[in-house]
């Protein structure tokens, strides 16, 4: 089974089954799907999805972006906003709103990280929706509008839970960066990001980690993650999940060798 998803819309829509696991397991194929967004999907994309069984969405999106984009779903599918944002002071805007403010001058691999952290110390109960929701074994899309940095937080948390190495979670990231984004995509590519920050009278080489995927972003962020709360489990475990609800998790996501 291959990872990537070919779709006619999303780019950067793939399957984390595959990767090995604990205890000579690997990461269950069909049942957890990481995305960019999903509004250019085609009726073609949406048959396939459906026929994938994939009944759950999670739109990791702010309000704006998710209202000026909005997902096109497969039939049946229930559909879950989580916003989420890197914001230190917290408001629901983007980092490219950021910049058009003029609040933002650079963003390299250590505002990156940061940013990673934000989000995780923020958002707990939503990531731990997710998880719930993995849990119960049924095939879901967690997706924001690149499907990179929100949604690799996500994907960095169940493949940790579930005993995947760091270099296989590292890789898994650094994959963003070799995917075609979404047709109207206009933000991680650098030919169309590139105008926006010179119009602003900022070097576009001071802003490049923002569309790429830099190995070394992931693996700080993973090292914190493990530095300030032990594991992906003791992260959730603070974020309200039990026991039996990460294991559950681990369950759903670890197919045996």
């Amino acid at each position: 089974m291959q990872r990537q998803v070919d779709l006619d819309g999303p780019g950067n829509f793939r399957d984390l089954g595959g990767l090995p696991a604990s205890a000579g397991g690997s990461i269950r194929f069909g049942l957890v799907y990481r995305a960019d967004r999903l509004c250019t999907l085609s009726d073609a994309d949406l048959r396939r999805l459906e026929a994938y069984g994939i009944g759950h969405i999670f739109d990791l999106r702010s309000d704006q972006e998710a209202a000026d984009f909005p997902d096109r779903l497969p039939a049946g599918a229930s559909y879950v906003r989580l916003p989420m944002t890197s914001d230190e002071t917290f408001q629901s805007r983007t980092i490219y709103e950021r910049i058009i403010d003029g609040e933002i001058e650079a963003y390299g691999e250590p505002e990156m990280v940061a940013g990673y952290l934000r989000i995780l110390k923020n958002f707990g109960p939503s990531f731990a929706r997710v998880v719930r929701q993995v849990a119960l074994g049924e095939p879901v899309v967690i997706h924001c509008t690149a499907g990179k940095d929100r949604t690799g937080v996500a994907a960095m948390l169940l493949l940790d839970l579930a005993g995947v190495a760091t270099e296989h979670v590292v890789a898994d990231y650094a994959l963003s960066a070799q995917r075609r984004p979404s047709q109207q995509h206009d933000h991680t590519e650098a030919k169309s990001l590139r105008p926006l920050l010179e119009n602003q009278g900022l070097d576009p080489t001071r802003f490049t980690p923002l569309w790429e995927s830099r190995p070394a972003v992931m693996e700080a962020t993973l090292a914190q993650l493990h530095q300030r709360w032990g594991s992906a489990a003791g992260y959730l475990g603070a974020a309200g999940m039990s026991d039996s609800e990460l294991e559950a998790a681990r369950t759903a996501l670890i197919a045996p060798a």
